[in-house]
């Protein structure tokens, strides 16, 4: 035992002597005490919120929330491609030009968001949202919560840059702080006033919707009066030829984007209109169980993008397949506790919302499948995005986007699958993804040439 620490010790003491690896521990490790707040501080909400409604207009809730997360989409992909390019000047030590990137940035995203808003505000007054979101809410009610759910996605997608900031920065742990105190500030609101206001369903929304982009926006100005002063972004560092430079990698992302929004986030609107919104519900519940395992190994993956960035811009490939190594053996050991979560699952939702919310089985079975897919899937994917040769994503996130919505309604609907349908045709996207992936991955540190599908 003695011999296994000592050998366990010197590992961990030279790995720490490289500076990528130092903050790429620390972020790790800073992240993993916040994530675990955090997640304790969601589960709460979610059976509190629950209790303000009932499972089927709580539903609404968790599609209409889906929506900002497609709505965040409308960046063109410019997050990510922020992302790359701050973590390749951050890299090379060129703060001026991190400060036009990021300058730029904010300033395409604000031409993005006017014609939007132009648009859905005069339109928003003649849609049935009733049929898009397939309730029997007043229409008044349902209107109002649009307006909710699109004004918070107007500030998140303004103050976002932040976060690419601080992702491009190495500072991942701080994300999760911007996030907890978000949840917090909501799970109090509800706690304390919830009960007592009249239409509850509507102060839920506002509740959960504003929280994180207040979160941001403070965040925001106490970083760039304080650490970020030096790249504080500016309309005289607005330049158009950095723009174009964002927009070609952006692009790409854009397209992959798309395609995780096809995939994923769409499924609280697919089930909401081929099974119903009682299926919302409890596939949410379900997924934020098993989504434990991806949070923590999310803790470790997202701090690796912009490090895999810094290591590939310097052609530190040793240091690389090192890290992928030891990420897919801690993703076997991840394999563990979600077992035990999907054997236990039913006495856990028991204690956890109580006996009233009857998940099926088959939907725990199938979340467990996809979520121990998916964390290998998303070793290769840092790295690869990291990378920027992201030609085979782009075809794949093609496929996917054509292919997805008919699937869905394929197996859901005509193979009278129901919600099972579609989350196998999730895990059948995971596994292609994984495969692929994992291929390129080899394609890119074998260093050997390459065709323009790989590159």
């Amino acid at each position: 035992m003695t011999q296994l620490w000592q050998r366990l010790k010197g590992k961990w003491q030279a790995m720490l002597k490289d500076e990528r690896s130092r903050k790429l521990a620390f972020n790790v490790l800073s992240s993993m005490v916040v994530k675990v707040i955090s997640m304790v501080v969601t589960l709460a909400l979610m059976p509190i919120s629950l209790q303000l409604t009932d499972k089927t207009t709580y539903g609404v809730w968790l599609t209409l929330s889906s929506v900002i997360l497609w709505l965040n989409f409308f960046d063109m992909g410019l997050s990510n491609g922020l992302t790359n390019k701050l973590s390749s000047s951050f890299a090379l030590g060129e703060t001026l030009k991190a400060r036009k990137f990021l300058s730029t940035t904010y300033f395409l995203l604000l031409l993005i968001l006017i014609p939007i808003c132009f648009i859905f505000i005069p339109v928003s007054f003649f849609v049935d949202w009733n049929s898009i979101f397939n309730t029997q809410l007043k229409p008044e009610v349902i209107r109002s919560a649009v307006w909710i759910t699109f004004a918070s996605f107007c500030l998140t997608f303004l103050l976002k840059p932040l976060i690419d900031l601080l992702k491009a920065s190495q500072q991942h742990f701080v994300i999760s702080i911007i996030q907890v105190a978000a949840n917090l500030g909501a799970l109090f609101l509800i706690w304390l006033w919830g009960p007592s206001v009249e239409n509850k369903f509507l102060f839920m929304c506002m509740s959960l919707a504003f929280s994180f982009p207040i979160s941001l926006l403070i965040a925001s100005l106490i970083f760039y009066q304080g650490r970020f002063r030096s790249i504080l972004p500016s309309f005289s560092f607005v330049s158009m030829s950095f723009a174009k430079e964002i927009f070609g990698i952006s692009t790409k992302f854009l397209i992959i984007q798309l395609s995780v929004l096809t995939i994923f986030t769409s499924n609280n609107f697919l089930i909401s209109s081929f099974v119903g919104n009682d299926y919302v519900t409890y596939y949410n519940f379900s997924y934020r169980l098993f989504s434990i395992i991806i949070i923590f190994q999310t803790m470790i993956m997202t701090p690796l993008w912009p490090a895999f960035t810094d290591a590939y811009t310097l052609k530190d490939f040793n240091w690389i397949r090192n890290v992928i190594s030891k990420s897919n053996k801690l993703n076997f050991l991840l394999l563990i506790p979600l077992l035990g979560m999907l054997i236990f699952s039913s006495t856990i939702y028991w204690y956890w919302v109580g006996p009233d919310i009857l998940i099926p089985p088959s939907i725990n079975y199938l979340l467990a499948i996809f979520v121990s897919v998916s964390i290998f899937k998303e070793t290769y994917v840092s790295f690869i995005n990291g990378s920027g040769r992201l030609n085979l994503q782009v075809l794949y996130s093609i496929t996917t986007i054509a292919a997805h919505y008919p699937l869905a309604y394929l197996f859901s609907k005509v193979l009278l699958m129901g919600i099972n349908g579609i989350l196998l045709l999730n895990i059948i996207w995971v596994l292609l993804g994984f495969i692929l992936w994992k291929i390129q991955y080899h394609q890119i540190i074998s260093k050997e040439k390459q065709n323009w599908i790989w590159n």
